[in-house]
């Protein structure tokens, strides 16, 4: 099996108590089939205590519990877990133990990352601005079909279409997002039509008026209606909300004055792609992929704008908890992923192609 990943995937190591945060804290932490077995056979006093640590919801998947301030019930006053304390590292569920890992089997193909809620791997992101590359590996895990292979191989020869046209640095970032969402068009065309040349899908410099304003504020109120993760976050959108207008009048502004940072929003498009672009192949759909990379780029500079004009500067570190923040709040929320990848479809203002025209 061929295994692809970033560039800096294998560089990542946790960095534990230098983290700002914690991610035994604030998260639902989902118990895999296999560990809840293994944990029901836990023996002793620590066994009694790892049971009754454990929830079932709803939903009838088992989680750990939230104790005071949303602490996992097994997470100690002294930071330390008392599952790898009592068991070892080996007895952590799937999720604590590959966290932020993400996979993506796709047949013969095997896709790895490192989720963006994490600082450190936000850093490791930022600490090249050349363009983002990826890297392949055989592996001896053993392949099984997962979806139709002629449409894979659609999907991986536009996602390659799209990296070229992200990293093309002659071109201004905002006509690069809209010609990428312009040619996901075409090729959900294609997909509908049921046509398989995608070599029929045209990159060309594409234009669009849109109203910056009313787009914005579209993108603000479906954020409002999302499942809000911290009061972090629910501060931030509420400060970025108040300050729409002054944030859109700074936009140009802040993108002359940070021309030579750009590559960093390019950086986190590419790797929106790369996380998501590839699921739409069960889909056989692709632009609700394209309008949350676009969403994103569009928030996270909106963000970086307002911390620069409040600050008067922007740093590295505020560029990476504001990437952190975003991710946390809208990728790490199945329901609010939902939500976006309809929004795009069913909100004119929200099209990729809007959100993408009001990037700098």
């Amino acid at each position: 099996m061929k295994l692809n990943k970033p560039w800096f995937y294998d560089d990542f190591v946790c960095i534990a108590s230098e983290c700002t945060d914690n991610c035994c804290i604030g998260w639902e932490i989902d118990i895999d089939p296999s560990s809840m077995k293994r944990f029901s056979c836990a023996c002793g006093e620590f066994g009694d205590r790892l049971r009754s640590a454990i929830h079932k919801g709803e939903d009838g998947v088992n989680t750990f519990a939230f104790g005071e301030g949303e602490r996992c019930a097994l997470l100690r006053d002294d930071g330390l877990c008392e599952l790898i304390l009592n068991m070892g590292e080996d007895s952590l569920c799937d999720i604590c133990a590959l966290h932020p890992r993400f996979f993506g089997w796709y047949n013969g193909l095997k896709e790895a990352g490192l989720g963006l809620c994490c600082e450190e791997v936000c850093r490791l992101m930022f600490s090249d601005s050349a363009p983002m590359t990826f890297v392949s590996d055989e592996i001896s895990e053993q392949s099984e079909p997962t979806c139709d292979e002629i449409m894979l191989n659609m999907f991986l020869e536009v996602r390659e279409k799209l990296f070229g046209v992200m990293q093309d640095r002659s071109c201004s970032l905002r006509d690069r997002m809209v010609s990428t969402a312009y040619i996901v068009r075409e090729f959900q065309q294609l997909l509908d039509n049921g046509e398989t040349d995608t070599d029929r899908i045209s990159v060309r410099s594409t234009s669009i008026d849109a109203d910056i304003t009313e787009t914005v504020s579209a993108v603000l109120r479906l954020y409002s209606d999302m499942e809000s993760i911290n009061a972090e976050w629910d501060e931030r959108l509420s400060h970025i909300t108040a300050k729409k207008a002054e944030i859109i009048e700074a936009m140009p502004g802040f993108a002359v004055k940070f021309a030579d940072e750009m590559w960093r929003y390019e950086h986190i498009a590419v790797y929106f792609c790369y996380r998501y672009f590839l699921s739409g192949v069960f889909e056989g759909e692709c632009v609700s992929r394209i309008g949350m990379m676009c969403a994103a780029v569009l928030s996270v500079q909106m963000m970086d704008c307002l911390t620069w004009l409040e600050k008067g500067e922007l740093s590295e570190w505020d560029r990476i908890l504001n990437l952190k923040l975003f991710s946390k709040q809208v990728e790490y929320s199945a329901d609010n992923v939902e939500m976006l990848y309809d929004a795009v479809w069913d909100v004119a203002d929200l099209y990729p192609e809007k959100i993408a025209a009001c990037i700098c």
